[in-house]
């Protein structure tokens, strides 16, 4: 980690129980994404700079656990997604005249890619590109889009399926010429969050370090302005999975260390931080930073980060400096508790029961295996709690997820 300052104070700051002082070192740290923002850059709050990649290296993302099935576009280097009018049956006609919407990555959930935008509401097993069988666990491909490729380049795109680990995809030019299937692993790249594609090199990439190593990406994307949500290429911070955060406003009389962390609710969105902590001033010709934002952040860890970026050195450099300083340690009891969680019966028909030890608040939220989110709830900490079938939920199995700010907690659970 390049570290180009250090310096630390002790703080008169009101904790939670307004009467503990602490002493809060804040570290000032930067990282260089390149001229043009060539690089994405993976950045551990504990550890700084872990890894970098080519920003301009990839297409297509394809989505790695198990149950996952999110396919996302590199929207930032160019890649336009178009859904067509045509199904499977269409691929050998298929025109740009077939055409009919744009498609966007989703910007607050890593699950959710451009090709996953048409999924019909209320089916937990259309993923969009798809439909999940749930006798044969095999997600089979029914629509066909169009890519925009830098250049004035367009192929389309098939997504056969999804079986077991391995993607398969069919791309050809428009005219037929360069038809390809791929079969895209996600064993290649085992414990990151995405596989990637490069559609001119025709390589399966594994482009990103193991998601347990980092927290945030400092990287170029796509972001839909308000308020009529035109699509713009913007430069900024996009959270990891498990990752949390609040952007906090103060006045330029307040003082940031007498922030109350409890005060604010987290939020898993992945683009909380953002691109908006900058503007451009047409008047000086420079970057204008926004010095009374501050963010709380809530690491992989579970540590609560305080963050403020300093200083932005636009597209010539892709330098950005920040200061970060530890609010509070993650618990290792609070950890050992969740890791005691037990669900019974399982199987289950009408519900199931969770047993676990926390006095945390608890989100609940109950996933097919695609990803898809079909129920989600919040209640206190108690050792026994209900968990009633949602109405109308048809028989398989789902991935329940459970999360409080000190830890998380899976498992997978079958209805009959």
């Amino acid at each position: 980690m390049k570290r180009i300052g250090v310096f630390s104070a002790v703080i008169l700051f009101a904790a939670l129980s307004g009467s503990l002082w602490a002493q809060v070192t804040v570290i000032r740290d930067s990282i260089s994404m390149g001229a043009g923002y060539a690089k994405q850059v993976y950045y551990s709050f504990q550890n700084g700079q872990i890894d970098t990649a080519l920003a301009a290296g990839w297409h297509l993302a394809f989505e790695i656990p198990i149950r996952g099935a999110a396919i996302r576009a590199n929207h930032a280097r160019g890649v336009v997604v178009f859904q067509t009018t045509k199904d499977t049956n269409g691929w050998t006609t298929l025109t740009l005249a077939d055409t009919v919407t744009r498609l966007y990555n989703d910007n607050c959930r890593w699950e959710i890619g451009a090709l996953n935008q048409t999924a019909a509401p209320g089916n937990p097993f259309d993923v969009g590109w798809g439909l999940y069988d749930l006798n044969t666990h095999i997600v089979t491909g029914d629509s066909l889009y169009i890519l925009g490729l830098p250049g004035g380049i367009y192929k389309k795109l098939w997504v056969q399926k999804l079986q077991g680990t391995v993607y398969t995809v069919r791309v050809a030019n428009l005219d037929g010429s360069e038809d390809t299937v791929y079969a895209v692993d996600k064993t290649i790249a085992t414990g990151r969050n995405f596989v990637y594609l490069n559609l001119l090199t025709r390589q399966v990439l594994n482009a990103e370090p193991p998601t347990s190593d980092w927290d945030i990406v400092f990287t170029p994307y796509l972001a839909l302005l308000p308020p009529s949500g035109t699509p713009y290429p913007v430069t900024g911070v996009l959270q990891n999975v498990g990752v949390k955060a609040a952007r906090i406003v103060l006045s330029s009389t307040a003082n940031p260390d007498t922030l109350t962390p409890s005060a604010y609710s987290l939020d898993s969105c992945i683009s909380t931080i953002g691109y908006d902590w900058k503007r451009y001033d047409m008047n000086t010709n420079s970057w204008i930073l926004a010095d009374t934002v501050y963010y709380l952040v809530q690491d992989k860890a579970g540590n609560l980060w305080r963050l403020r970026f300093v200083g932005f050195g636009g597209s010539s450099t892709g330098k950005v400096v920040f200061e970060k300083a530890r609010l509070q340690q993650a618990t290792a009891l609070a950890k050992t508790s969740l890791a005691s969680v037990q669900t019974f019966p399982n199987p289950a028909r009408e519900g199931f029961y969770v047993t676990l030890s926390t006095s945390e608040t608890v989100h609940a939220t109950l996933y097919t295996v695609t990803g898809q989110k079909v129920w989600e709830s919040f209640f206190s900490g108690q050792e026994v709690a209900w968990i009633a079938r949602p109405a109308g939920l048809p028989a398989g199995t789902y991935r329940l997820l459970l999360q409080t700010v000190s830890g998380t907690w899976s498992a997978s659970l079958l209805f009959e």
